[in-house]
């Protein structure tokens, strides 16, 4: 549990310790004297000297986000790039050595190549944003230690210009948490459509989609896997591996519709068939209720991200227009018409609170909804 969610369990940590020196909380004890932190520490020169044992925590949590959130963007833009390559060299070897009867696994093949591929070009970009958000960090360390208090490292300008790198690259990544709020919630209402479908035995092998197929199995296709740019590439052992792909498919389509195969649907076929859309039905159902609450709760992390977004922007918005007399009405009305410490404040605090929220949805959540998943319906067998 806690090497699987490390990241969120530091970040719970890093913006309540945040909340509490934003409301100067414990204002009394030794976490707020910075004394206590030459004594332990030795002689630290100025400014150093000012930072308390509260701002070394947050520090220290600040770091783990500049090394992890870069490590992580990195790694994330070098598995994404290479796992578009490999899709790529697959579908040229689907394309030179097409298949002679192109089969409804053929189709839904190729279309999860191409559905994979666009993940794939997604996850390069996402790569690409969390990176820089990650050596932002590096600022916000340099100012937990009172560091940008002076010109060492660029000073509070390039504690701004970190923020601003920050507010440009959560941006796309609001956009695509609305995305994939929309497409989960579209997930649950697709499973119940289906069920239906399979319920009234409507269900067509030529109706069967990449995502349809996927729903109703446990299928995961090798190159759904990200892997370095840099990995060497071994064609025929990935051309071997992709027609076991096709057959794969192939075999559970085969078992679903054993009619398509020509040969007349005898009993032993029929009672095979049933069974597998009974499992398909049974993993709908389960997906129902879990894809409508992950789909609020991308709606809930949307709402905090923004907020934190929009209160973390109040810091380049006083900087840029510290003059109040001689602010436009539009950054007036921006700062909810606040003094520019106030707003400053005000906007800190609301994004530490909200990314303190967070990563306690991000720990809880999967165990809660799992907690009040329905009882799956008993299936009626003749």
């Amino acid at each position: 549990f806690l090497r699987d969610n490390m990241d969120a369990i530091v970040q719970f940590i890093r913006n309540a310790l945040c909340c509490v020196k934003d409301l100067h909380l414990f204002e009394s004890t030794f976490i707020h004297d910075a004394t206590y932190t030459q004594e332990v520490l030795g002689y630290l020169m100025d400014p150093l000297n000012k930072t308390t044992p509260l701002e070394v925590v947050i520090s220290t949590t600040q770091l783990y986000a500049c090394i992890s959130n870069t490590r992580g963007g990195l790694a994330l833009l070098n598995t994404s790039v290479g796992k578009l390559r490999r899709i790529v060299r697959l579908v040229e070897m689907r394309m030179s050595n097409p298949a002679k009867d192109f089969t409804h696994a053929d189709r839904i093949v190729n279309a999860s190549l191409m559905k994979e591929g666009r993940m794939a070009l997604r996850g390069a970009f996402i790569g690409a944003l969390v990176a820089p958000i990650g050596l932002s960090f590096f600022w916000l360390v340099l100012n937990s230690w009172h560091v940008t208090e002076v010109d060492w490292f660029g000073g509070l300008p390039a504690l701004i210009h970190a923020l601003e790198v920050m507010e440009i690259c959560l941006l796309p990544l609001l956009y695509f948490m609305i995305v994939d709020g929309l497409e989960t919630l579209n997930k649950s209402k697709k499973a119940k459509t289906l069920i239906e479908t399979i319920q009234q035995e409507k269900l067509t092998t030529s109706s069967v989609g990449v995502v349809t197929f996927e729903s109703m199995t446990t299928w995961v296709p090798f190159w759904d896997g990200g892997i370095s740019m840099f990995a060497s590439e071994d064609g025929l052992d990935e051309e071997k591996k992709l027609v076991k792909e096709v057959e794969a498919v192939k075999k559970q389509l085969d078992t679903w519709f054993p009619s398509d195969k020509d040969m007349k649907k005898d009993e032993k076929e029929a009672k095979l068939s049933k069974e597998a859309f009974a499992e398909a039905e049974e993993k709908l159902e389960k997906s129902i209720y879990a894809n409508k609450v992950e789909g609020y709760r991308e709606f809930i992390y949307f709402v905090l991200n923004f907020v934190a977004f929009y209160g973390y922007l109040m810091a380049p918005v006083t900087y840029y227009f510290e003059i109040e007399e001689h602010q436009p009405f539009v950054v007036q009305m921006s700062k909810l018409f606040y003094a520019n410490a106030d707003a400053d404040w005000t906007g800190n605090f609301a994004g530490d609170f909200c990314w303190t929220v967070e990563p306690i949805i991000i720990l809880f959540s999967p165990a809660l909804i799992a907690y009040t998943q329905p009882q799956k319906k008993k299936l009626k067998s003749d």
